[in-house]
């Protein structure tokens, strides 16, 4: 059954997709009006072309994270490139026309809504996943060297911000303080979905040095989600006190969520399971959650994400109706709104914009000094808990792989006017380099560990993240 849908899909599904494509290509071409002209058209048009720019996003995604995983790399790389490669980086490069085609302006709105819903529920996963018993399970010395992996590149990230504010200013700016707090935060992400899949597909998971890592990762990401709340309330205050006012409502949502919201999810997912209780009030009201916790800190004055990933944080561990939503919601957001996501952070990556010695410079030592100091602050505070030196470099490596969340972090920036594009552009490409660097140098670095077989790996993947 298997080869009879893969030849299907090779001689009939791609075929008669791009036959699709050129068709409408050509039509586009005969009509008088131009594509940038369909902006005044009725609904049906922007379906038709959401509709062909979607489904190219969502097979292409698909096909350059097999890719990726057929080179031994997280899904997410090929993702992540085939993102860049559909944005003006590439195709805008290479077929400019074609490019503008695919993605006019007035469909953009559209796809950036999607992309902010993807990202949502994709910090929603991110807080799922993170198990209070595991982040525990190493005790002092995950606290130690979780928070070591963030306090090195959060002070490089100040000097080096310090530095990119006097040579490339943002269009907005924020203020000096707000700005490479914001960089140090970029610097210290660690990208904790990515990370337990690489280890899972090593069998590292479970030994000492992995269970250290995925550990460490989950506290170093919780304390820079809350670090980022800080530099986000900063930027959209209007004064150091409202600012402060608005850390202050979200110590006081979060205290709401884990002392009174945690509790009586517990007790209300309880009594479904042992009642049997129909799944479609539980799972709407669940959403209903989500939704709700990313809109209070939307209001307070820092970002919808902070909220969708508290109530994953909270959400019961062990509950079935849990672990059977978030299945459900990780496929609709992995196969489907994360690749929009991608694609609109590739249409906003220009590289074009690097166009000196100096931007290339600055991009290289922003590559470099991330690198070196998760590795160095990692390392160090491993060997000094009396890590072996081996695993204390492979935690430094761990360490280094950001991913997703880098981006999503990234994207943030962008919308608050704190990154210029020419500073997105870089630090996109350090999320890149950083995380396809972090599976070949784990191999390197802990030969003895075997690699899971494709089909195994990709049975379930929640770092497709």
């Amino acid at each position: 059954m298997r080869r009879f849908l893969s030849v299907y899909l090779l001689t009939v599904a791609v075929p008669a997709g791009l036959a699709i494509f050129a068709v409408a290509m050509l039509a586009n071409g005969s009509s008088s009006g131009g594509a940038e002209n369909t902006s005044g058209q009725g609904g049906s048009q922007l379906v038709y072309r959401l509709l062909i720019a979607t489904a190219i996003v969502v097979a292409l995604a698909a096909a350059a994270g097999a890719l990726a995983r057929k080179l031994r790399q997280p899904p997410v790389i090929g993702e992540m490139a085939a993102g860049l490669v559909l944005g003006p980086s590439v195709l805008g490069w290479i077929a400019p026309d074609e490019q503008r085609w695919l993605f006019p302006q007035f469909i953009m709105p559209h796809l950036n809504t999607f992309a902010q819903f993807g990202v949502v529920f994709f910090m929603f996963l991110v807080g799922a996943e993170l198990a209070p018993r595991t982040l525990m399970a190493s005790g002092a010395k995950a606290v130690v060297i979780g928070h070591a992996s963030i306090a090195l590149p959060l002070l490089a990230g100040v000097g080096v911000g310090w530095w990119l504010y006097t040579v490339f200013p943002p269009a907005t700016d924020p203020g000096l303080l707000p700005f490479v707090l914001f960089i140090g935060v970029a610097f210290a992400i660690t990208a904790f979905p990515v990370l337990a899949r690489i280890l899972t597909d090593l069998k590292l998971l479970r030994t000492p040095v992995g269970t250290t890592g995925i550990a460490a990762a989950g506290i170093g990401d919780v304390t820079a989600w809350c670090l980022l709340a800080a530099v986000v309330a900063i930027v959209r205050g209007t004064s150091m006190i409202s600012a402060v006012i608005a850390v202050l409502l979200v110590l006081v949502f979060g205290a709401v969520m884990f002392f009174a919201v945690r509790p009586a999810l517990t007790w209300v997912l309880h009594r479904a399971e042992t009642r049997a209780t129909p799944r479609f009030p539980i799972f709407a009201g669940l959403i209903t959650l989500v939704l709700a916790a990313a809109l209070a800190t939307e209001q307070i004055g820092v970002h919808p994400i902070l909220g969708a990933f508290a109530a994953g944080v909270v959400m019961p561990r062990g509950s079935r109706l849990v672990t059977e939503l978030t299945n459900k919601i990780e496929g609709i957001t992995i196969w489907f709104m994360l690749p929009i996501f991608f694609v609109v952070v590739g249409l906003n990556t220009k590289l074009a914009s690097l166009s000196g010695g100096l931007q290339w410079l600055a991009c290289g030592l922003i590559t470099a000094v991330a690198i070196a100091t998760k590795f160095l602050g990692t390392g160090i505070a491993a060997r000094a808990t009396g890590s072996p030196l081996r695993d204390s470099v492979a935690l430094g490596v761990m360490m280094n792989c950001r991913g997703l969340t880098e981006l999503v972090v990234l994207t943030v920036g962008l919308q608050l006017g704190v990154l210029s594009p020419a500073l997105f552009a870089m630090f996109v490409i350090m999320a890149l380099l950083t995380t396809a660097m972090t599976g070949p140098l784990l191999r390197s670095t802990m030969p003895t560990a075997p690699v899971q077989s494709d089909r195994k790996a990709s049975q379930h993947d929640p770092a497709l993240l």
